[in-house]
């Protein structure tokens, strides 16, 4: 008589005679617990609890079969005997037992020999055990997290099939280890608690377990949907929901601009309660965004410039967070206001002009010496799949995002035989291929071999939403940007001494990015391919590194700031005599391509305001280089030309003042060393 067939010939909430339980016994051979503690077992469950609806409605502490402090080897065999018998209850279909109760209990016992006479046993989960191994699982972790998962599952069912766990079985377990977790008894429930252990700490190890076999039972198809992964705790500093207006309206939209992209869904729903909870604040009678006025969205935008703190720190936020929670705002409304959408305002609140002004910061790009000592430590990182997304960041730049869902079939060659790299449709919703590094190529190669050898399931993509085998796949999800670049170039950076006074590390991988942007413009590389490289959608982006790499604009400070440049004009003899301000000369050494005029440049400084002088050839602030006496001579031409134009005409005096403007070129031009006769 085999436990299914005993559970369908059972009674419900009825105890097993003595020869029911001693057949059942009989189903595991002799090992383990022994048949007799378990007898023993069964009676004192049976003196305690004989009807077993009684024990369904007693409170959890009354159901506890914990030993007392410092038990002996005897009462604890007797009390595992207990527990036995509800187990043999529970798969019989006899008795309902509720997940607190599974919870609270130690019964991996289940899967040793004991639990053959349930249809468990030591080689029960051997396959999802394999299957683990096989995806990349370390095998104890496996072992521990599967048998917590599955065998409490297999007790609320009832059903001793692996086969049969769903993914609403899993997920009701998560949700009661939240539940027990919450319980404002927990520290009485199991014998760890009372001895000090923290709560928290049994908590973050169980709710582990159901993730575990959702993405093991995933892989053998046994559940259709993935994983996904689920933070279990609250978030402090999550913003509280709206109205239900409010937001069932910030859910439509949400739905209709972003259904797939998770961090972007809630980057645009924390941006809109930003809105929504300074409402509740300072205008609670404003439940629908229909009621929002000019007024409040002014006030909220002062609001936002100058009161708006960091929920962690309590620093003033950025300009960059200032301005993207005011145009998330703005496009919110225009775009519901553009579909005809309910529960809007019915005009425009907001426009571009509201936006703070923002710095156009310079690409942070590595110095040479760092980016040499980085190289290095990345190359001695000891996890390939770190080492190689830290490479193709810095050899190509894309973004992390980008690197971290390369598909398997990401890498091939050129004609040539030059690797080549695809990079996925990510920020810019375009796909792109670029040249790899051969380093970074055959650190690439190594990951695929490794991952294309587990033969994982596939992903739905998050941007595509077709299923994907990606390279830094791992248990059935990819690995985190956290885990390829936070902590990879934390180490690297530690390694290579490029981290602050408080241990932070000084490189980030955006840096690469820059260093990739600055170098090909270096180089002379087209703004086509920079765009290309980088996956800019706009020349403007790239323009940026073509900014900060102007030759012509090195060249010209060089002539006319570096030791012994030959200058002319009235700054000259300040700048030769050294006779600014360092306050000035930093300035002038960050904006001199700036200060360009048409025969020179004026160093007139910012704090000087505009120039009063007409003639900047005469102005004490005008300064002129070699670089310019193709101009100058050009310049003293036409003057004599316009000079000798008006004593034709019979004008004395215009002719007198392009005369004056010809002495002054001849004198610039003899200060420089250069022929005036032209």
């Amino acid at each position: 008589m085999t436990a299914t067939e005993t559970s369908a010939s059972s009674v419900w909430l009825r105890h097993f005679t003595d020869t029911e339980y001693d057949m059942l016994l009989e189903l595991a051979p002799i090992g383990g617990q022994s048949k007799t503690d378990k007898r023993r077992g069964r009676r004192d469950f049976l003196k305690r609890w004989p009807d077993l609806a009684a024990w369904c409605e007693a409170p959890l502490v009354e159901r506890l079969i914990h030993p007392p402090a410092g038990p002996s080897a005897y009462a604890e065999s007797l009390l595992a005997g207990q527990r036995f018998y509800l187990c043999a209850l529970a798969m019989t279909g006899r008795l309902p037992v509720d997940y607190p109760w599974l919870l609270v209990h130690p019964i991996s016992n289940l899967v040793h020999t004991s639990g053959l006479a349930l249809g468990l046993g030591p080689h029960w989960l051997d396959v999802p055990l394999q299957e683990a191994q096989r995806i990349g699982y370390d095998m104890a972790t496996a072992r521990r997290s599967l048998r917590h998962a599955c065998v409490r599952v297999a007790l609320a069912k009832g059903d001793a099939r692996w086969e049969a766990i769903t993914a609403a079985d899993l997920r009701r377990q998560r949700d009661e280890i939240i539940a027990i977790s919450r319980r404002t008894d927990v520290a009485a429930l199991r014998p760890e608690f009372t001895a000090g252990t923290d709560v928290a700490v049994w908590y973050r190890s169980m709710r582990t377990n159901p993730h575990v076999a959702h993405v093991v039972l995933h892989s053998l198809g046994v559940i259709p949907e993935p994983a996904r992964i689920i933070s279990l705790s609250t978030q402090r500093h999550a913003l509280p929901a709206a109205s239900t207006q409010m937001e069932q309206t910030i859910t439509r939209y949400i739905e209709r601009v972003s259904p797939n992209r998770t961090r972007h869904r809630n980057n645009l729903r924390g941006r809109l309660r930003t809105l929504t909870t300074w409402l509740a604040d300072r205008h609670p009678e404003v439940t629908s965004f229909a009621q929002l006025t000019r007024d409040q969205v002014e006030e909220f935008i002062t609001w936002v410039n100058t009161e708006y703190r960091h929920y962690r720190t309590g620093a003033p936020v950025s300009v960059e967070t200032r301005r993207q929670t005011i145009s998330v705002l703005n496009v919110f409304l225009r775009q519901n206001l553009a579909w005809g959408w309910d529960n809007v305002p019915d005009r425009p609140l907001l426009s571009h002009l509201d936006l703070p002004r923002s710095i156009e910061r310079v690409p942070r790009y590595l110095p040479a010496g760092q980016l040499a000592a980085v190289e290095d430590a990345i190359r001695a990182l000891p996890d390939p799949y770190q080492r190689a997304a830290n490479l193709i960041a810095r050899w190509v730049g894309p973004r992390r995002s980008e690197i971290r869902r390369l598909e398997l079939d990401c890498l091939d060659t050129y004609p040539d035989g030059h690797p080549r790299l695809r990079i996925p449709a990510g920020k810019t919703y375009a796909e792109r291929s670029v040249p790899l590094h051969p380093e970074a190529a055959d650190a690439l190669h190594e990951c695929v071999e490794a991952t294309h050898h587990r033969q994982q399931r596939h992903l739905v993509d998050e941007v595509t939403g077709k299923p994907t085998r990606y390279v830094f796949q791992i248990r059935g999800r990819l690995m985190s940007e956290y885990r390829l670049f936070d902590t990879a170039l934390q180490a690297a950076c530690e390694h290579a001494g490029l981290v602050d006074e408080t241990g932070a590390k000084l490189v980030t991988s955006h840096r690469f990015r820059h260093t990739v942007g600055t170098q090909l413009a270096e180089e002379g590389a087209r703004l086509q391919t920079i765009m290309s490289v980088l996956g800019h959608r706009s020349s403007t982006m790239s323009l940026v590194y073509a900014r900060i790499t102007d030759t012509t604009v090195l060249q010209d400070y060089k002539n006319a700031l570096q030791p012994g440049a030959r200058i002319a004009g009235r700054a000259a003899q300040a700048l030769l005599n050294n006779e600014l301000p360092q306050q000035s000369l930093d300035w002038l050494a960050s904006n001199y391509y700036k200060t360009a005029l048409e025969l020179g440049h004026c160093l007139r400084l910012p704090e000087e305001g505009p120039c009063e002088c007409d003639l900047f050839l005469t102005c004490s602030k005008f300064l002129t280089t070699v670089e310019y006496t193709p101009r100058l001579k050009e310049r003293l031409r036409l003057e004599r030309t316009l000079g000798e134009d008006a004593l034709r005409r019979g004008w004395p005096r215009e002719a007198e003042r392009h005369g004056i403007v010809a002495r002054r070129l001849c004198e610039l031009l003899d200060e420089l060393d250069q022929e005036a006769d032209v």
